[in-house]
């Protein structure tokens, strides 16, 4: 089981990081805007507009180093992501999971963020979260349906449920377990490193991007050719954005899953088309296609 972070107290101080990608500065801080506006204090590290070969926000060495000094100070309360893209993999092998563990705060971001969550989860052995991050969702907006979701559970609330309709449901069935997961491509990237995450007899989360449906089977397949498929409760998958005609991604769906005797769910609102449900990475959940429940059913923070 991994360490749940500490709820997130009113008047949080909320850090901004870049591990990956960077963002355009204003565009994060209009975006820091949202964030504030819920009485929350925002700082934005220095490196999420800097650009290193086009595409990392700082060369390894100033992510790793700004990544490090946010994690070890204690005046931050959580600590949310900029923007995906991609380059935290290259830094991984570089960061203080020592100070991550010693004080245990919410870790929020999705899409290049799923490294940096399998990484905590297997050398702090800390629950992070895979959700909205500045430059697309709070940037556009969050629902209020989505935003009092993200607030509430990182305060603390449980039990939360989403509901989904019976044209989501891929395979039928009720499961309980922990919730793991993110971007399929990073977690097929991740097998065979020291920064392979798995939990048997969990539920499995995953979504992607601009990922076309053979690359999709491909990733999948090597999934199911490594054993893991056979060992988890249930499947959840989110927004599938770019990734072919919805019709032959949903065949795809049915056939792989088809004799997996497990409950399979699709196109929950989690991923790249933005205003992301929090996903609480380590938290206990229930899958239910007879009611059309993911529900968490307890804390997934601490207070």
């Amino acid at each position: 089981m991994l360490t749940p972070p500490r709820a997130l107290p009113e008047n949080a101080h909320i850090a901004v990081l870049a591990a990956s990608g960077p963002s355009e500065r204003t565009r994060i801080e209009e975006a820091a805007k949202a964030i504030e506006s819920r009485g929350h204090r925002v700082t934005i590290a220095p490196n999420v507009d800097h650009r290193h070969r086009g595409y990392l926000a700082g060369d390894d060495d100033e992510r790793a180093e700004t990544l490090n000094r946010f994690f070890a100070a204690d005046e931050y309360d959580a600590y949310f992501f900029a923007r995906g893209g991609y380059g935290a993999m290259r830094i991984l092998d570089r960061l203080d999971y020592d100070a991550i563990l010693r004080n245990p705060r919410p870790i929020v971001g999705f899409s290049d963020v799923t490294a940096l969550h399998q990484a905590i989860a297997v050398h702090a052995g800390v629950a992070t979260f895979h959700g909205p991050m500045l430059n697309l969702d709070f940037h556009a907006g969050l629902t209020p349906e989505r935003e009092q979701w993200l607030w509430s559970m990182l305060s603390g609330a449980a039990p939360l449920t989403h509901r989904f309709a019976s044209s989501q449901v891929v395979c039928e069935g009720t499961a309980n377990g922990v919730l793991f997961g993110g971007c399929l491509a990073l977690t097929d990237s991740l097998i065979g490193t020291p920064y392979d995450y798995w939990i048997d007899d969990g539920i499995w989360f995953w979504e992607d991007v601009e990922e076309p449906p053979y690359r999709l089977d491909r990733m999948l397949t090597h999934l199911r050719l490594t054993g893991r498929l056979r060992r988890i409760q249930g499947v959840v998958v989110g927004t599938l954005k770019g990734c072919g005609e919805p019709s032959e991604v949903d065949a795809l769906l049915r056939d792989f899953f088809a004799t997996a005797d497990i409950p399979v769910v699709r196109d929950l609102p989690f991923g790249h088309d933005g205003n992301n449900l929090l996903m609480p990475i380590g938290a206990t959940v229930r899958l239910d296609t007879k009611d059309g429940s993911l529900t968490i059913t307890e804390p997934a923070v601490v207070r």
